[in-house]
C-alpha cells in the first residue's frame, strides 16, 4: 500500500488514512480475538480437568432378573417329586402305577388353596386315570375333573404325534 491522501469514497468507519499504508490496529479487534482465544481454552482446560475427575458409576444389569421357567427332568420317578409350597404329603409322592413307557411331561395342578399336586405323565397314561388321581387329591368336581381329562389328553396327543 501506498502512503497517501484517502481515497475520496471511504468514510470515517474505514478508519483514518495513514501514512506508510500501515492498518490501523488501534480499534482493539485483534486483541479481543485473542481474549476469546484464550478464555476458550480455559475453559477447555477445566472441562477436560472436571471429565477427569468423575468417577464412573457401576454397571448395572441390562435386564432385571426374570423369573425361569424349569421344566420337570424326564429321568425323574414320581417319588422324587415334591410339592412346592405345601408341606403336606399325598400320593403324588408315592410310587405310581400310571408310569409306563417314557414320560412326556410333567403335570401341575395348582388348587384355589395354593396346594400344588405334581404327576409325572407317561407315553402310555390314560386321561381319565391322570385326571382322575389329581381330582381325588384336590377334590375337584365333575366339570373341572373333565375339563382336566380333555386338556391332559390333547397334550398326550400333542407329544405322542411328536414322538
Amino acid at each position: 500500500l501506498e502512503a497517501g491522501p484517502c481515497p475520496e469514497g471511504l468514510s470515517p468507519a474505514w478508519g483514518s488514512c495513514r501514512p506508510g499504508g500501515r492498518l490501523d490496529m488501534s480499534h482493539g479487534f485483534v486483541r479481543h480475538i485473542r481474549r476469546n482465544q484464550i478464555a476458550r481454552y480455559r475453559r477447555g482446560k477445566a472441562k477436560e480437568k472436571v471429565k477427569k475427575r468423575h468417577t464412573p458409576a457401576p454397571a448395572r444389569p441390562k435386564k432385571p432378573d426374570q423369573q425361569v421357567y424349569h421344566p420337570c427332568r424326564r429321568t425323574e420317578t414320581i417319588s422324587g417329586l415334591e410339592y412346592e409350597g405345601s408341606s403336606e404329603s399325598s400320593s403324588s409322592t408315592e410310587p405310581d402305577q400310571l408310569s409306563s413307557g417314557p414320560a412326556l411331561f410333567c403335570l401341575e395342578y395348582e388348587a384355589d388353596s395354593g396346594k400344588i399336586t405334581s404327576i409325572v405323565v407317561h407315553q402310555d397314561n390314560d386321561p381319565d386315570e391322570v385326571a382322575e388321581k389329581v381330582s381325588a387329591q384336590n377334590q375337584l368336581e365333575p366339570a373341572m375333573r373333565e375339563a382336566l381329562r380333555q386338556r391332559v389328553q390333547e397334550e398326550l396327543e400333542k407329544r405322542r404325534v411328536k414322538r
